[in-house]
């Protein structure tokens, strides 16, 4: 089996776009998006009447026209952002009631994954490629009944058979200093993959698993203070693992063939645990990049893994 491999692309349309685009390019028979599809910024377009106004990442934009807007929009979301065409009065209830951004955010991310669903079925609509999708930290709930039409399918928690292979996904990750939306404990995490480690035949199971095993050389992120403020040792970032002690535990123990996480976007890499690959392919989603891994399969045995980037 052939098949390529991104996580982790918050929001970017770009990236998303890359990704479906990868069936055809590296010629796959299956892709996989390992989580975390939905963005993280919002941009409002303010109207003051005689255009807009927008900030994005420290730089004003006046916008004189709606054609204008249209391509501010289209910028910004192939880097993960979400516009908000609105008014000061609005902008105004966003600076003081953070529930009320992250609700918008949650309904803008809602809205963009159905295009992007209704984007890559129509695109992979008559070839023999399946997009296969799992959920991240950062993702809703609610995405799921966006994901499985025609060929692109939701790649659930637990078992699912692709091809000769179960695929065993776990779209969660341990606690995070943001608590996002699915995180829990190593505890908690450790009985989700009770039903991982039942999937049958290591030699014919890919884990897809969020967060990469604690200390595996992938997970390596940068130590934060409690103010969230990146600690530095010698002018460089202190780096530190950060995955989870559960995950690693259920790769030593099981032994699937091959295990793919993302979730830390700075730990780009291919290791082994015991007898197992295990991959992360890390992230730019926020430079319009897509990095990914293409994999070539076979019971046992995990033929070629290389890292590409587009």
């Amino acid at each position: 089996m052939k098949l390529f491999f991104a996580s982790d692309i918050h929001g970017s349309t770009t990236c998303f776009r890359k990704l479906v685009n990868a069936a055809a390019f590296y010629k796959v028979d299956h892709l996989l998006m390992g989580g975390d599809l939905a963005g993280k910024e919002l941009v409002p377009v303010i109207a003051d009447g005689s255009g807009w106004r927008a900030t994005f990442r420290g730089t004003r934009f006046a916008l004189e026209t709606a054609a204008e807007v249209a391509e501010f929009t289209r910028r910004v979301g192939t880097v993960g952002a979400y516009t908000l065409t609105t008014d000061e009065e609005f902008v105004q209830q966003l600076r003081l009631d953070q529930g009320l951004v992250e609700s918008t955010l949650h309904r803008l991310a809602l809205e963009r994954t159905e295009e992007w669903i209704a984007w890559a079925v129509e695109r992979l609509s008559g070839s023999r490629t399946e997009l296969y999708i799992g959920l991240g930290n950062d993702d809703f709930d609610d995405m799921v009944p966006l994901l499985d039409q025609g060929p692109v399918r939701y790649a659930h928690d637990g078992p699912l058979q692709v091809g000769e292979f179960t695929l065993a996904s776990l779209g969660w990750s341990n606690v995070t200093p943001w608590r996002t939306n699915r995180e829990c404990t190593e505890e908690q995490l450790r009985d989700r993959l009770v039903e991982l480690r039942r999937s049958g035949d290591p030699a014919r199971t890919i884990f897809n698993v969020h967060v990469p095993p604690y200390d595996c050389g992938l997970d390596q992120a940068p130590r934060l203070d409690d103010e969230l403020q990146i600690q530095l040792v010698g002018g460089q970032p202190d780096m530190v693992p950060v995955g989870s002690t559960a995950v690693a535990e259920a790769i030593a123990e099981f032994q699937p063939v091959l295990s793919l996480h993302g979730h830390i976007h700075e730990g780009r890499g291919v290791t082994k645990v015991g007898g197992s690959t295990v991959v992360n392919p890390g992230s730019e989603y926020e430079q319009g990049s897509l990095l990914g891994a293409v994999l070539e399969i076979k019971p046992g045995r995990v033929k070629r893994c290389q890292l590409v980037a587009g």
